[in-house]
C-alpha cells in the first residue's frame, strides 16, 4: 500500500488550499490603521473593541441576506450598529452611494479596498471579526449560524 496516491494528494491540496486561504488569520498580522475615505471618515480596525466586518457587492445576493439578517439583529437591539463594518473593495463609491439610497442598512460602510487586498478578500460575502485590532475568525460565503456566531461574540467579554 502506497502512501502516495490520489486520495492522499486530493487531501493534501485540500487541506494546503485552506490553510492558504486563512493565513492572515493565522499570522494575526493585520496590524495597520487604515483611514477610509469618500464614505465615512473612521478609524479600520476599530482598536479597543470588538467589530464585525463583511465584504460585500451591489451585486451579491448571499451579500444581501447576510446584511439583512445583521440589521434584523441591530434592531433587535442583538448588536450595537456602530461594531458592525461593511466594505465593498469590488465597486466604484458613487455604485455603493446609488445602492445605499435605496437600501437603508443601520452600520457603517467605509472606502477601504486596501484591507480588502492586504487580506487577499475575493470573495463575498465574506465576513471578519475583529478583536483589538486583530482578525481572530474570517469565513467566505453565507452562513446559517452566521449571525448567532456574531451576536455571540459581539456579546462576550
Amino acid at each position: 500500500m502506497s502512501l502516495i496516491n490520489k486520495s492522499n494528494v486530493f487531501t493534501f491540496a485540500i487541506f494546503a488550499v485552506l490553510i492558504w486561504r486563512q493565513f492572515p488569520v493565522i499570522l494575526n498580522n493585520f496590524q495597520p490603521i487604515f483611514h477610509p475615505s469618500n464614505i465615512l471618515e473612521v478609524e479600520f480596525p476599530p482598536l479597543n473593541q470588538k467589530a464585525v466586518t463583511i465584504f460585500w457587492a451591489t451585486w451579491c445576493g448571499p451579500c444581501k441576506v447576510e446584511m439583512n439578517r445583521l440589521k434584523k439583529s441591530i434592531l433587535n437591539k442583538k448588536i450595537l450598529s456602530e461594531k458592525v463594518y461593511a466594505i465593498n473593495p469590488f465597486e466604484e463609491v458613487s455604485v455603493i452611494k446609488d445602492f445605499l439610497k435605496k437600501n437603508e442598512y443601520p452600520f457603517i460602510f467605509i472606502d477601504a479596498p486596501a484591507i480588502a487586498k492586504k487580506l487577499n478578500i475575493q470573495v463575498t460575502p465574506t465576513t471578519l471579526f475583529v478583536e483589538n485590532g486583530k482578525v481572530t475568525t474570517l469565513g467566505s460565503g453565507m452562513s446559517l449560524i452566521g449571525i448567532w456566531r456574531a451576536e455571540w461574540f459581539l456579546d462576550s467579554n
